[in-house]
């Protein structure tokens, strides 16, 4: 079964943030196939019911699932300090 992918506007910002490794590996389509898929094939955290995607080593995309659609909230490079996160 494949899902929609709402992109929030956080992921729609932080895209833009690490677009320049994306656009020379992915693109939105891409992007939208490799979760919409199987998108509950990721880590999953219960106590913020949030999955993450490793996209790189250094990028994961945070995401969830309501319904038939996925909303991506996040791409998050590692190298910035964690206490930014918020997901």
């Amino acid at each position: 079964m494949n899902y929609s992918v709402k992109w929030l506007p956080e992921a729609k910002i932080t895209y833009a943030m690490v677009i320049g490794y994306l656009e020379e590996n992915w693109t939105a389509n891409e992007i939208n196939s490799f979760i919409s898929r199987n998108p509950k094939q990721y880590l999953y955290s219960k106590k913020k019911e949030v999955y993450r995607a490793v996209v790189t080593k250094q990028i994961s995309l945070y995401y969830r699932i309501k319904l038939k659609e996925i909303e991506l909230l996040v791409f998050w490079d590692s190298r910035q300090n964690p206490a930014k996160l918020k997901v």
